[in-house]
């Protein structure tokens, strides 16, 4: 009878614990991919040029206002389709900020040859942005940090500088606690992406984040 008793008070605890590892956090590869226009946003700036857009969060803000100097930008992006798995369900993405500052520039190497000044000019930028996706019920506000960094194609002799087409993107994102999470989740992972040339105010970004979720 002893041993019964332990065997089942035994069986018990096994049962209770596989009950709560599988209701605990799982960790999960998530992607998602923005293709959208940005449109510079002075109604939504700071007197320095950075993001401080009324439609999000104090957090956001604190993560979106911050410039080295008085030069930043402020770009929304609109998105239409975005795509991946950052949420289950069909997806929509909101509050898109983007603040961009080209006071920080760690492509310090002068024009080619070393001194000639007949090369393209080196010019990449630090970037911060937020962005919130929502599917249903879930909902994750996202925090974006990278560099920007200009694409240059057609150097020549004529055009020793090459043209501007746009900017290449890397860098990397967080899940905030700002606003409150719907279910509670942690994340982070890796960005990259470009810019097209801007005509008029407005340029193509395309996005992609990968990484890690747990929820």
């Amino acid at each position: 009878m002893y041993r019964f008793r332990t065997a089942v008070l035994a069986a018990t605890f096994l049962l209770a614990g596989s009950a709560l590892a599988a209701s605990g956090p799982k960790t999960s590869n998530r992607t998602l991919n923005l293709t959208g226009t940005g449109t510079l946003d002075p109604a939504d700036a700071d007197t320095n040029g950075a993001c401080k857009p009324a439609a999000v969060s104090s957090e956001s803000i604190s993560w979106l206002d911050q410039c080295s100097d008085t030069n930043c930008v402020c770009i929304q992006v609109a998105v239409a389709k975005p795509a991946g798995s950052m949420d289950k369900g069909k997806q929509t993405v909101s509050n898109f900020f983007i603040t961009l500052d080209p006071d920080v520039n760690p492509a310090t190497e002068p024009a080619l040859p070393i001194g000639g000044g007949t090369g393209p000019i080196p010019a990449c930028g630090l970037f911060r942005g937020v962005v919130t996706d929502t599917a249903g019920t879930e909902v994750k506000t996202l925090n974006l940090i990278g560099i920007n960094c200009k694409k240059v194609i057609g150097t020549s002799s004529s055009n020793p500088t090459g043209t501007h087409v746009g900017d290449t993107l890397s860098g990397g994102w967080g899940i905030s606690n700002d606003p409150v999470l719907n279910p509670l989740a942690s994340g982070w992972g890796s960005l990259s992406g470009s810019t097209g040339k801007e005509v008029s105010g407005s340029l193509p970004v395309t996005i992609k984040l990968s990484g890690l979720v747990s929820e």
